[in-house]
Parts: C-alpha cells; sequence; structure tokens
C-alpha cells in the first residue's frame, strides 16, 4: 500500500462566476475513469492502471490499492462493502477493496451500470432487462424492459427508484419502481429523449441527464422531478449546439441548488440556483487535467463533489 501526502493549491475561477474555491489534488499519472463516495469525506477512485484510491480524510491523502482489475464501475456501500465491473464482469470486496471476488450473474448479460444498497440488495442495468438480487449475487430475479438500454439507477430508500436509459422505438427513458425493484413503471415518455445519469439531493428531488435527439443532431438536456420521481419535466436543453452534437453522461448536486453535470466533449454545466440556470464550463480553468472525451472524466460526492479525470487530478469543489 502507497500513502500518498497532498498539498492542495486553490483554483478560483472568476471567468465563470464559480463562487467557490475549488481544491486541485494531483494523486497519480493515471486517468481515473470510476468512483464510488459513501460520504464527503470516505471515497475510492479507479484508475486505468490497475489500482484503486481510497480516502477517508476528504481527500487531504489517499491510499493506492494495486488490484488486478481495471474497473469501469465502482459502488461501495460501507467503508468495507463494495461492488466493481470489469471486463464485463461483476465482482465484490468486504474489504475495503483490498481484494475481490467474482460474483456469478446470468450467461450473456452486459452490464451498463449497478447500484447496490447494501452488501446483499443490487441492481444491474443491461439491454431490455433488470437484474435484481437480494443475497449478494448469489441469485438473481429478472425484469423484461423491451428494447431498452438502462444506463443508470438511484434509489432514495429500499423501497423507491429510478432507472434511466433510452428506448429506440418507444420514447421511454425514465423508469420508477416502489416496491424495490420487483416492478418498474414508465413515469418520463417524451419523445426524443436519452437519459444517462439520474440523482437525487432528497426523497422528492431529482435531476436526470443526457441528451434530446434533435433530427439525429445530440443537444445536451437536463430533465428534473419533484415528487420522488412519479412525473418529470424538462429543467434544460441547449439547442444551439453544433452538428457534432453533445451528450450529458453524469449529474451531481451537492445541495438543492449547486450541481454539475459532465458532458462527453467539452460542455460541462453548473448551477448555483438548483437548476433554473445552467452554465458553461471553462473546462481549461476547472478541469484543466482533464481530456475532452468523457469518458475519462468521473464525478462522484455529496455535500463535496469530487471531478477526477486524466493525469489523475481531483478538483473539489466544497
Amino acid at each position: 500500500m502507497k500513502l500518498i501526502n497532498l498539498t492542495l493549491s486553490y483554483l478560483f475561477v472568476s471567468s465563470i462566476s464559480f463562487a467557490q474555491e475549488l481544491e486541485k489534488t494531483s494523486i497519480t499519472n493515471g486517468t481515473f475513469v470510476a468512483s464510488s463516495f459513501i460520504s464527503d469525506n470516505e471515497g475510492w477512485l479507479a484508475d486505468n492502471n490497475g489500482k484503486i484510491w481510497h480516502m477517508a480524510n476528504g481527500g487531504q491523502s489517499w491510499d493506492s490499492i494495486n488490484v488486478e482489475q481495471s474497473f469501469s464501475r465502482l459502488n461501495f456501500t460501507d467503508e468495507l462493502n463494495g461492488f466493481g465491473v470489469s471486463a464485463n464482469t461483476l465482482y465484490k470486496s468486504v474489504n475495503g477493496g483490498h481484494t475481490w471476488t467474482v460474483i456469478d450473474i446470468p450467461e450473456n448479460v452486459l452490464i451498463k451500470t449497478i447500484f447496490f444498497l447494501d452488501g446483499s440488495n443490487g441492481f444491474l442495468g443491461s439491454y431490455q432487462k433488470i437484474y435484481r438480487t437480494i443475497d449478494g449475487g448469489g441469485s438473481w430475479s429478472v425484469f423484461d424492459i423491451e428494447n431498452i438500454s438502462v444506463n443508470d439507477f438511484y434509489f432514495t430508500g429500499n423501497s423507491i427508484g429510478i432507472a434511466v436509459g433510452r428506448d429506440d422505438e418507444l420514447n421511454r427513458c425514465v423508469w420508477r419502481t416502489s416496491d424495490g425493484g420487483e416492478t418498474w413503471e414508465n413515469v418520463f415518455n417524451e419523445e426524443n429523449y436519452y437519459m444517462n445519469s439520474v440523482y437525487f439531493i432528497s426523497e422528492n428531488i431529482g435531476w436526470a441527464a443526457g441528451y434530446y435527439d434533435r433530427a439525429g443532431i445530440m443537444e445536451p438536456a437536463i430533465i428534473k422531478t419533484t415528487d420522488g420521481g412519479v412525473t418529470w419535466q424538462e429543467n434544460y436543453r441547449y439547442t444551439g449546439i453544433s452538428s457534432d452534437g453533445e451528450t450529458l453522461t453524469d449529474i451531481r448536486f451537492k445541495n438543492e441548488l449547486e450541481g454539475y453535470a459532465l458532458s462527453v466533449h467539452n460542455y460541462d454545466l453548473y448551477t448555483t440556483d438548483g437548476g433554473e440556470t445552467w452554465n458553461l464550463v471553462n473546462d481549461s480553468e476547472i478541469m484543466s487535467e482533464t481530456p475532452v472525451f468523457g469518458l475519462y472524466k468521473t464525478l462522484a460526492g455529496h455535500a463535496h463533489l469530487y471531478l477526477a479525470g486524466k493525469s489523475g487530478t481531483v478538483d473539489i469543489w466544497k
């Protein structure tokens, strides 16, 4: 194990009217591709060099853990229990990420996303199916959703959960469960919306981010709920995008007012008024070490947001 102590530098981003100072840290020369935080003080980052980086002091120092896998997804439920996806294989750790064992999943499952409530209860999102386990992956039940690609989950409790994704035929992109994942109901079916990420700041208030398909051009789009995911409304859509298009890949909020949305290229957004207005982030100032392609940016945290990317850098928005 390697412990790195960090000297934090402060970056004041005046040109985009950020009223906060971002703590910029340099951790490793790898590229961070996955993250999971259980609190503002404790979280894990996975890089593309077969390492997991753990911190339990708000980012002041990070432990380097050498693992055999390069994880594309991480999901820790407490300080010991965590799940990860590498090369379409599901893994579980019971010692804070130091060692990992393979969890059997049904055959021919393409894992798009995972969400675990605890060490026993969790979900896999795939194409046309949602898989559920109540025994830590020992067995799986399946809910069929025809033509759907599930990209992300969020549960506000043991019963209420949201799944987002895309449906190329019936224009559905948000589903809700009120029975812990046994059944799912489509709750947003406006045409041409495709969602990649969903996040709730409370039981009632949540956002989903992705894009709107306007005649083949992807326009960054955000939708919002204020009733626990029962109904959704468009919160933001940028209609002036170039012919290349753009999509949002992740969204997180520090509180009901301050939030951040990651993009595939250079269209990261932030808000300080609960999404009433969204402002374009100057990547060269906030994520100067992050490449333009979204797979190399990851976003995590709670009241503090951690933005990690290329060259092992992390920006903390407190």
